[in-house]
């Protein structure tokens, strides 16, 4: 028959840690009780310390006192050896009666614990530094006063050491007290916060509302305009003057074109010429920029400038290639003057009608509807970019709770012998 294992039983004594459900709110006054708890047993535990180094001091003095009345038969040894001994036992007894009668602190509060902990702590290094000069002389010549000085020294070493402990306890503690401080000041400034972020999306969600009923209205208004005759006609007339740029450029081309072909003998006669200055001027424009130098205010300097030229060919002082076609050029551009002059005014009426007509209508109202459309939409664009941005400052936040929450327990439950879980109201 196969035997049925028992369960272990619970070791005697052994303690199971009580556990506890709490909130956030609770957390102070947990971290209050723990530290009055804390502060008040290493006062109780000091207390006890001081009342056993004190007494182990009284102990000290009396093992000195005896150690002073005891010759330790020093007379019949070596002088030299002699004054080391009584050198040695004379420092130790000095400073074994100084330190073992500084008075120690009552234990009253933290603060008298590491004030006590200090003063004790220099009294017992004075008095074993004492003992460690002299070592040789009284562990040898002084023994059994060694061996009771020693234990008893170390008695209130090692009590003085766990009031060191626990001060340095008491002091992880506060550092803990003050991860949990910051901990909660994180999460109540993210709740804080999340609320802000909320409520700042909702508002712009709304004003993004408002915002697309102002953009409709205006898509509309704009939508009106386009639609009505009169801007019918102003695009027809806009279309007009546009095409009046192709017009102009076919003038040009057809000018230029004919003054490339005169271009050496007019380039030549600008080294020769007598010219005055405003003519030589006019005749450089001319070289470079025919359309624009064809006005009627130009027109006779022009065509003296064209003879002149003619000229110059014909008498050999402007030098070219090809004499004949030069002169024939020279007088194909001649008898093409007036015509050029004539279609570049033509083409500057046409295009000022044009443009009277245009000025009769008036569109600064759609350039307004227009501008206000794009503030609209640019005003749109920045919001729902804050939107965004607060949707992914609230993620964030949001998820850092949960991990301060666990942090909290963790650093909580480290300080406490009941282990806490923070749960969500």
């Amino acid at each position: 028959m196969v035997g049925v294992r028992k369960k272990p039983e619970k070791q005697e004594g052994e303690t199971i840690p009580q556990k506890k459900q709490i909130t956030l709110e609770d957390i102070p006054n947990i971290i209050d009780e723990i530290r009055t708890i804390r502060t008040k047993t290493i006062i109780a535990e000091t207390k006890t310390f001081r009342n056993k180094i004190k007494s182990s001091s009284e102990t000290i003095l009396h093992i000195a006192i005896d150690l002073e009345r005891d010759t330790l038969k020093v007379d019949d040894m070596d002088i030299h050896l002699r004054r080391l001994i009584e050198r040695g036992k004379k420092e130790v007894i000095s400073i074994i009666k100084r330190e073992s009668i500084v008075e120690l602190p009552e234990i009253n509060s933290y603060d008298d614990v590491k004030d006590f902990n200090v003063i004790a702590g220099k009294m017992l290094k004075k008095i074993g530094d004492a003992l460690g000069r002299h070592s040789v002389p009284i562990n040898v010549f002084a023994k059994k006063y060694a061996s009771k000085l020693r234990d008893d020294l170390k008695t209130m070493t090692d009590r003085n050491d766990e009031i060191t402990t626990l001060i340095s306890n008491h002091a992880e503690l506060e550092i803990k007290t003050e991860q949990l401080i910051d901990t909660m000041d994180k999460i109540a400034q993210a709740k804080k916060s999340i609320i802000n972020l909320g409520e700042d999306k909702e508002i712009d969600k709304k004003n993004i509302e408002t915002i697309d009923n102002q953009i409709a209205n205006n898509q509309n208004d704009i939508e009106s305009i386009k639609n009505s005759d009169n801007y019918q006609k102003f695009l027809q007339i806009t279309s007009e003057l546009d095409s009046m740029s192709d017009k102009k450029n076919k003038i040009k081309n057809e000018i230029e074109a004919q003054f490339t072909k005169i271009s050496r003998p007019l380039n030549k006669y600008v080294y020769v010429s007598s010219l005055d200055k405003p003519q030589k001027k006019l005749l450089e424009n001319l070289i470079a920029k025919p359309y624009d130098m064809l006005i009627d205010s130009n027109r006779q300097d022009i065509i003296q400038i064209l003879e002149s030229t003619k000229k110059g060919v014909q008498s050999g002082s402007v030098s070219v290639k090809d004499v004949n076609k030069s002169l024939s050029h020279i007088d194909e551009t001649l008898s093409s003057i007036d015509r050029f002059i004539e279609k570049i005014l033509n083409f500057h009426k046409a295009k000022n009608d044009i443009t009277n007509k245009l000025s009769t209508f008036d569109v600064e109202e759609l350039k307004q509807k227009e501008s206000l459309l794009s503030k609209y939409e640019n005003n749109k664009s920045i919001l729902e970019s804050k939107i965004k941005s607060a949707e992914k400052a609230l993620m964030d936040t949001t998820e850092l709770i949960p991990k301060w929450i666990s942090s909290l327990e963790s650093v909580l439950n480290q300080i406490s012998a009941v282990q806490y879980t923070i749960r969500s109201k």
